[in-house]
């Protein structure tokens, strides 16, 4: 999908990326932001995010369903709601490219702290749609 363009929006923003922990991936520092699931040696607060497709009648046009979840664990939820809001901010109508897909345009639809068992756990989920016009798609046809 267009994992790769949402990473990088995601990680070349420096106020979203000073309420994370930072993770190393082969000898390099990045920011602690995953696609599907975060490695068990991820020190929190991270994100993790998730894109599903969904279907859609339009042969050129492609949606989508993309969830962001922000973790983080016996700390202030200051920091955390910030986090949350600083994501939102980011993704509401942003406008990404990607090799498969041009103008994938992103809405915010809903999100919110999500109970978990342990009150020490603070968990956001956000949610957004989007809309993506597939390149070259003429010449599946």
């Amino acid at each position: 999908m267009f994992e790769s363009s949402l990473l990088t929006k995601l990680t070349n923003d420096v106020e979203l990326v000073t309420y994370l922990s930072s993770f190393n991936v082969s000898g390099t520092t990045v920011p602690a932001i995953f696609v599907e699931f975060s490695p068990e040696t991820a020190q929190m607060p991270y994100l993790v995010f998730r894109i599903s497709q969904s279907s859609s009648d339009n042969l050129a046009v492609k949606e989508f369903n993309v969830y962001v979840d922000y973790y983080d664990y016996n700390k202030s939820s200051s920091n955390s709601r910030k986090a949350a809001e600083r994501v939102e901010f980011i993704l509401d109508r942003c406008v990404l490219e990607h090799e498969r897909y041009s103008y994938v345009r992103m809405y915010f639809y809903a999100g919110s702290p999500v109970q978990e068992e342990d009150p020490r756990s603070i968990h956001y989920n956000l949610q957004f749609t989007a809309r993506a016009g597939r390149k070259k798609w003429m010449s599946q046809i």
